[in-house]
């Protein structure tokens, strides 16, 4: 079992909320509480966001009950056809993503006792703008938390991430290379490198979304998104060359054992460049750090397209050249790869030369995945 920092800032919230209700001595409390667990959000931005959209989405559902209550009453059939014009309305103002707090502050206003026991407006007034308040409450205190409790550490979370998941792939590549691997358990395995990726990306929304309100840190945050960006790009990349390797790896250990022995010199090479590049962003190596000796092609006579052309227009059935042709998906992957790497290579590299009192990334001993 894993605890996140969600989880623990999901219990203050609700403890902060129902501490604020208690001094102001509102009830039911349940509802902030309920409010608080439902507006909480991954991140600063989303939160200052979402407050504003719960602010309108509530109003909408508040004055929606409101007024249902004072021409119809709150009968069963009220409350559901109410439930149905606070959707509609919400559509109309692309206020969906709120619509589940809004529907809850109408049913709350909506279903108060005050209404039942009372004839008085002025007391379903005070009801509802009681249960409105604690709505608020509970949205306001999400919000606090986001800012000042545990604030999200997607540097340290991006990279630890993004190691784990290329070094699992790395893995799962060497054992496709050397024709030791079950297809079925790599295929299996795949698709949860496949979850964690997206995942993996998910996360990094998160991260670009992050607003640096300090002007002069602007380019700074700017350049590290799009550092982690290609960094995140090449790990995708990788997860694609692994699937097409899985996808054909029949055809792989049916070709000539030269070129057999050339495709896998040339992705040692790359995984170890990429392992070079992640030391170079926790900056164990120097930024200058030159990446020429991972350059297979210089290695050989041919490049690895002319050796393929050759074996291609060799090839004496149709069966082969097929097999050819699926091969030839495995090197655009390769060299899609390849070029991912050399983009966040220079990135890093520039990143770390220029400006460098400036360029800092904080990333923190972490051995956690996603």
């Amino acid at each position: 079992m894993r605890f996140g920092a969600r989880v623990f800032k999901t219990g203050i919230t609700v403890v902060l909320t129902l501490f604020i209700t208690s001094i102001l001595g509102l009830e039911p409390t349940l509802i902030a509480a309920i409010a608080a667990v439902f507006a909480l959000q991954p991140n600063v931005h989303r939160s200052l966001k979402r407050t504003w959209e719960q602010f309108q989405g509530n109003t909408l559902g508040a004055i929606s009950a409101i007024v249902m209550v004072l021409v119809f009453g709150n009968n069963i059939i009220v409350i559901g056809l109410t439930v149905i014009l606070v959707l509609a309305v919400l559509l109309f103002f692309n206020l969906q993503s709120v619509s589940t707090l809004a529907v809850v502050t109408m049913i709350a206003i909506m279903d108060a006792p005050t209404i039942v026991e009372s004839s008085s407006t002025m007391d379903f007034f005070e009801a509802a703008g009681i249960r409105f308040s604690l709505v608020m409450i509970g949205v306001v205190s999400s919000l606090i938390v986001n800012l000042v409790f545990i604030p999200p550490k997607y540097e340290t979370k991006l990279y630890h991430n993004c190691f784990n998941i290329t070094s699992d792939i790395f893995k799962w590549i060497r054992l496709e290379l050397n024709a030791v691997s079950e297809y079925q358990i790599v295929k299996k395995d795949i698709e949860s490198l496949r979850t964690r990726v997206v995942t993996l990306e998910t996360m990094y929304l998160w991260f670009r979304e992050e607003k640096n309100f300090l002007t002069r840190r602007y380019f700074s945050d700017a350049r590290k998104k799009i550092l982690f960006q290609q960094l995140i790009a090449s790990t995708r990349r990788a997860f694609e060359l692994l699937r097409k390797l899985n996808r054909f790896e029949n055809d792989y250990n049916h070709l000539d054992e030269d070129f057999q022995y050339r495709i896998k010199h040339e992705l040692e090479q790359l995984m170890a460049y990429h392992e070079q590049i992640f030391m170079k962003i926790t900056e164990k190596i120097r930024p200058e750090a030159s990446a020429e000796i991972y350059d297979a092609d210089a290695q050989f006579e041919y490049s690895m397209m002319d050796n393929f052309v050759t074996l291609y227009n060799e090839a004496e059935t149709d069966e082969d050249k097929l097999m050819y042709e699926n091969i030839l998906q495995v090197i655009s992957s390769i060299n899609e790869y390849s070029n991912s790497l050399e983009r966040v290579d220079k990135i890093a590299s520039s990143f770390f030369r220029f400006h460098s009192e400036k360029n800092n990334i904080n990333i923190q001993d972490e051995t956690l995945d996603i």
